[in-house]
């Protein structure tokens, strides 16, 4: 169901991209063609453009035709004023004609141009002649002005002047202006000096006549040059007006030439918006089929997007009841598991106890490890549906990581000691500090993380290298690598390994053991923890997980804080002795007093340059191998660097000596065995070491009821643990356990007369009978403790050890009785 929505989900998701794909396709390709049609439009000029060219084409035929007019104004007026208007007027024309060629693209235009250029030019030239001609014309007249003015001073005497003879003298040209002055200096140098009327009249009139001969000559010479001026004015004027015509050709030519490229580019351009308009008529119509189409798919697979959701919704709805369902399964079966879990736990330790054949004890001891681990299973499923369900709070409690890190590493250390391997603390001195976080769920992880370097790692060592990676102001980020020398995890597996019931080799379950939820569970309380885990590893060299946390430091600390773990100051206690059930209940003594213990049932197994950090050491003397003067010797010799003059308090079961045989070979004090959790107090106390006060309460019924038998009694070891039911059921199991070996040790020392053995077993014996004051065995093993063959002879060894049994046997069926009634069998 699930993939098949996922692949829905993906060919919907596909389809519109594909459209926006189509549709962006169709609209480059349109945008495109629409660019170079524009392109087009644009090379065939724009409408300015050619509207400019039209516009001065027109300005410069209106001028032409305005200077057309002031050459007919300046031939009629003959003035030089005229035609010099005329000139810049042509002048005007021929720089608007050099600005029109700038507008013209083609070759053909600006020659027609130029053509007009040259045309223009040959004009004014002509128009210059024709003036010119017209000036010697009116100087002709002139001359006959002055034929007739001589007429009329016929009869007149007078001086004679240029301007009075000739009107419109100003008008002429100098050369015509100078040849008058020359005759009128002339008449006037030739006037009558005297008096005489009659000669005077005769001398002017042959003047006059002789002048009168000279102007008609001049005017007869003057018409044949004015007939050559008038067809020569003839010739200019045709040649004016065939130069007239072909300007008015050219510029006829040129507009019908602009006229008939405005008219191409319009038709280009109705032909180029008529294609652009049609392009985008049919873009538009194939865009819309395309949108239809796309928008069909899209709504068909949208719908059944929706029916695929409404299946997932109920689908969701059906996982999540079945989900919690299985919350609720695991809970339940988790807690009514555990039940059975402790009565078959505890009835295995029963079994454990009794007279068993190697085999059966074989079968206890995989009763016993398969009951762990189901009871490590049903924790972890615990953890793991409250983590899924998110039900699972955290706690912001004062403590301190040095030493929380540091207990997790040594206890896991102590559950894996068969394997021999090496334990590494690195931890920065800024982790003493106190914090605030969660503790308990801190040392979950670790535990998971740690349990894992040495449950993987056959060889080598553990390390462990915690410090603080970065503080902001009360906030600090721890990190904790755990590293190890074992199987390590190939590169491709390492995503696995944070699945839950997944591990990364398939053979690692069946060769190490494991359900695959430790990590998992270490995982999410990492990120409940707002830090975060992750893995380095490479295959056959090892791992380093890497956990960071968030964590705020703290100098407020509850009056209740003194209650919790990993508070300073907690006091560290080496605890070295053969006796495992005494041991086991001093561990279980110093935990309920809030010291961190350290138990060795053998000296030997302690490494010189071990990570162990205590405060005191508690040893107790007589032991088969390494004996407690021994052991005080080897720490103060230098070479166990973990040993730093701590105080070394012996623990003894003797009477012959006093105190101060062991205090003067350098022990602070002596513990005589059996000793009470007060009187333990009461010797730390007085070597200056304060710790948790035993508890004083009124003695409950249960007490009256354990004081009834005078067989065994309690009252010591209520003393060491209190009201810890499962402390005080530990401890018996272990002794039951113990004397049921040590007895089967003992009888073989005795039918073969071994009294050193004897000794040795019996004072490992004696500490457990006299804290339960158990009397007639206590006599029974300080005799033998003490025997020799000179003291005891061989039937009262074995008259000894017969009445020990009877008394053993007696009291191993009495406290199995008061074991069955623990609530820790039958939960």
């Amino acid at each position: 169901m699930g993939s098949e929505s996922g692949r829905s989900k993906n060919k919907f998701t596909l389809k519109i991209i594909a459209s926006y794909l189509v549709l962006a396709l169709l609209t480059a390709g349109v945008g495109y063609f629409i660019y170079t049609e524009i392109k087009t439009y644009v090379s065939t000029e724009t409408n300015d453009s050619n509207d400019e060219k039209l516009l001065k084409t027109s300005s410069l035929v209106t001028n032409l035709y305005e200077a057309e007019s002031l050459s007919k104004l300046a031939l009629q007026d003959g003035g030089q004023v005229k035609f010099d208007a005329y000139s810049k007027k042509i002048d005007s024309i021929q720089v608007e004609i050099d600005s029109l060629k700038q507008l013209m693209l083609g070759d053909e235009q600006k020659g027609l141009l130029d053509s007009l250029q040259v045309l223009l030019r040959q004009k004014v030239a002509n128009n210059n002649e024709l003036r010119k001609l017209k000036s010697k014309s009116a100087a002709n007249n002139s001359l006959d002005k002055a034929l007739k003015e001589f007429e009329k001073i016929e009869e007149s005497f007078g001086k004679f002047s240029a301007e009075n003879l000739f009107s419109d003298f100003d008008k002429l040209s100098p050369k015509v202006q100078q040849s008058l002055r020359e005759y009128a200096a002339l008449i006037n140098s030739n006037a009558p000096k005297t008096g005489d009327p009659a000669e005077n009249a005769e001398y002017v009139d042959s003047i006059l006549n002789v002048s009168k001969e000279m102007l008609r000559k001049a005017k007869l010479e003057d018409s044949r040059s004015q007939r050559f001026l008038a067809q020569k004015e003839v010739e200019m004027i045709r040649n004016d007006l065939e130069l007239s015509r072909q300007l008015q050709n050219i510029i006829t030519a040129f507009e019908q030439e602009i006229m008939a490229s405005s008219y191409n580019n319009s038709l280009k351009k109705r032909e180029t918006l008529r294609r652009t308009t049609r392009i985008a008529g049919l873009a538009a119509l194939l865009g819309f089929v395309i949108v239809a189409i796309f928008s069909f798919l899209i709504t068909r697979d949208y719908w059944k997007v929706q029916t695929y959701r409404a299946r997932l919704e109920k689908e969701k709805k059906f996982s999540e009841s079945l989900l919690k369902s299985r919350e609720q399964l695991i809970s339940t079966v988790s807690h009514d598991l555990r039940t059975p879990l402790n009565t078959i736990g505890g009835y295995s330790e029963l079994l454990e106890s009794t007279d068993l054949s190697q085999k059966q004890l074989g079968y206890i001891k995989h009763v016993k490890s398969a009951t762990e681990y189901v009871g490590n299973l049903v924790n972890d499923l615990l953890d793991f549906s409250k983590l899924e369900a998110g039900k699972l709070n955290i706690e912001d409690v004062p403590f301190i990581p040095a030493h929380l890190i540091q207990e997790t590493a040594e206890n896991l250390q102590a559950l894996h000691k068969n394997k021999g391997l090496r334990l590494i603390l690195n931890i920065a001195p800024e982790l003493e500090q106190t914090v605030l976080g969660d503790p308990f769920r801190i040392r979950q992880v670790l535990t998971n993380l740690m349990g894992n370097a040495f449950k993987f790692t056959e060889e080598g060592h553990v390390k462990v290298d915690a410090f603080v990676e970065r503080e902001t102001g009360k906030s600090i980020w721890a990190k904790i690598a755990v590293s190890d020398t074992g199987i390590g995890i190939a590169k491709d597996k390492q995503h696995l390994i944070f699945k839950e019931f997944a591990q990364a080799e398939k053979n690692t379950e069946k060769k190490f053991g494991g359900y695959g939820l430790g990590l998992t569970i270490s995982k999410k309380l990492a990120e409940l923890l707002r830090g975060s885990l992750t893995l380095e590893s490479q295959l056959g060299q090892g791992s380093t997980f890497c956990l960071q946390l968030p964590l705020e430091i703290t100098e407020a600390v509850d009056p209740k804080d003194g209650e919790l773990p990993y508070m300073a100051p907690k006091l560290r206690m080496l605890i070295i002795d053969d006796d495992t059930a005494l041991l086991h209940m001093l561990r279980e003594l110093a935990e309920s007093m809030g010291i961190t213990a350290h138990t060795y049932s053998n000296f030997l197994s302690i490494e010189q340059d071990s990570h162990l950090a205590y405060d005191i050491v508690l040893t107790d003397i007589q032991m088969p191998q390494v004996t407690g003067f021994e052991v005080l010797k080897k720490l103060r010799s230098g070479n166990y660097t973990h040993y730093k003059n701590q105080p070394i308090i012996a623990m003894t079961g003797r009477r012959d000596l006093g105190p101060e045989a062991y205090i003067g070979v350098g022990f602070t004090q002596v513990l005589q065995k059996p000793f009470s959790k007060g009187e333990l107090v009461a010797t730390l106390k007085l070597i200056g070491i304060e710790a948790g006060q035993p508890p004083v309460s009124e003695p409950s019924k249960a007490d009256e009821k354990n004081r009834a038998p005078q067989l065994y009694n309690l009252d010591i070891i209520h003393s060491f643990l209190g009201k810890n039911e499962d402390a005080l059921f530990d401890v018996l199991q272990t002794f039951l356990r113990d004397t049921r070996s040590n007895m089967a040790l003992l009888e073989k020392t005795v039918k073969h007369k071994d009294y050193r053995q004897v000794n040795q077993v019996a004072h490992r014996m004696l500490p457990m009978f006299r804290q339960l004051k158990v009397r007639k065995s206590v006599s029974a093993l300080e005799q033998m403790e003490l025997a020799t063959p000179e003291k005891i002879d061989g039937q009262t060894l074995d008259d000894l050890f017969y009445g020990l049994r009877e008394e053993v046997d007696l009291l191993t069926k009495t406290l199995k009785e008061r074991l069955a009634t623990s609530p820790n069998c039958s939960g």
